[in-house]
């Protein structure tokens, strides 16, 4: 169902950890949303968040988004403090929905 990770080098453990952790109605919506999915996680690369795999595994809802609302929701704050929050803590992304 989220197999579509491991194209963007997200590990087996991670996808295995994603499916623990989550509910098989928020996997459907992720494998929905498989597009908006590696834009989110190849942004999130590119601009130095370095814990996306945790946030994969305890924050999905945000990979549930489509790619614009991700960026408009990102774009409200000072993208290298939000990226080094991020990385010092994934639930520091959780300011997004503030």
């Amino acid at each position: 169902m989220i197999d579509f990770l491991k194209e963007i080098d997200i590990s087996n453990n991670t996808i295995s950890k994603i499916i623990t952790e989550n509910q098989e109605s928020s996997l459907y919506n992720l494998s929905c949303n498989k597009d908006n999915c590696i834009k989110i996680i190849l942004y999130m690369r590119e601009i130095g968040i370095k814990n996306i795999e945790e946030l994969l595994i305890y924050e999905t809802n945000y990979f549930k988004l489509t790619f614009t609302e991700f960026i408009k929701k990102i774009s409200r704050f000072n993208i290298p403090l939000l990226v080094d929050g991020i990385n010092n803590d994934y639930t520091y992304i959780e300011l997004l929905d503030e």
